[in-house]
């Protein structure tokens, strides 16, 4: 019996110590990780404020102020069937109009995908200016993680005709179209680079048209 007793404070004393050093090693890089993603969250908000040149759209004072006032904790603030927008959401005034950079998600084949847009709020509406996939981790390799190539998420913008949101070809029935042609109607052709993907893609359009409609909802 003083065998059992004995081994099993061992144990207790192990699993205690162990406790204890995943805890201190949580608190140590927590705080990094959370820098991490925020860094990279910040370095995808200066990538869609640039042009095909590389000049940014907006002034860098007036990028770096915005970011400094809000808070950067990432939080749902709006959600519907599409997808969901999370904080914060960041407004700008500039030569093309009113500016808004913000990050949605929605649905993809194997998990949520990730999207860092930038809208601008033009007389006849919103355009898509630039875009971002962020995450698509759990997408399939060679099939919805090509979503991550920046050439074909070019095919999302930029994009004016947003009257009824945005769609992948697939869904308008519009794969006969160029990639050109399908954004003047505000749909994305993925068909001919995404075979097999049509959930990631619809993932990213789905994303943009939930930010579209929390934009279209609050007082702007």
């Amino acid at each position: 019996m003083r065998e059992y007793i004995k081994t099993g404070l061992i144990l207790m004393i192990y699993c205690a110590v162990a406790g204890l050093a995943l805890g201190l090693v949580y608190q140590i890089t927590k705080d990094r990780i959370a820098l991490t993603e925020v860094q990279e969250k910040l370095g995808a908000v200066e990538q869609v404020l640039k042009d095909e040149s590389g000049n940014y759209i907006v002034a860098l004072d007036q990028l770096r102020s915005a970011v400094a006032k809000v808070d950067q904790e990432v939080k749902v603030i709006f959600e519907n069937e599409k997808g969901k927008v999370y904080s914060p959401v960041y407004g700008f005034d500039s030569d093309l109009g009113k500016v808004y950079v913000l990050t949605g998600s929605s649905l993809g084949y194997g998990g949520p995908v990730t999207v860092v847009a930038c809208f601008i709020k033009k007389p006849e509406g919103f355009s898509i200016f630039s875009l971002k996939v962020t995450d698509f981790s759990q997408e399939t390799p060679g099939l919805g993680a090509k979503i991550g190539d920046p050439e074909i998420q070019k095919r999302f913008y930029p994009m004016e005709n947003l009257a009824h949101g945005v769609q992948i070809d697939k869904d308008a029935n519009l794969s006969q179209l160029s990639a050109d042609e399908a954004k003047k109607q505000g749909v994305a052709k993925v068909s001919d680079v995404m075979t097999g993907a049509t959930i990631t893609a619809r993932a990213v359009a789905n994303a943009l048209n939930a930010m579209l409609d929390y934009l279209s909802g609050v007082k702007r």
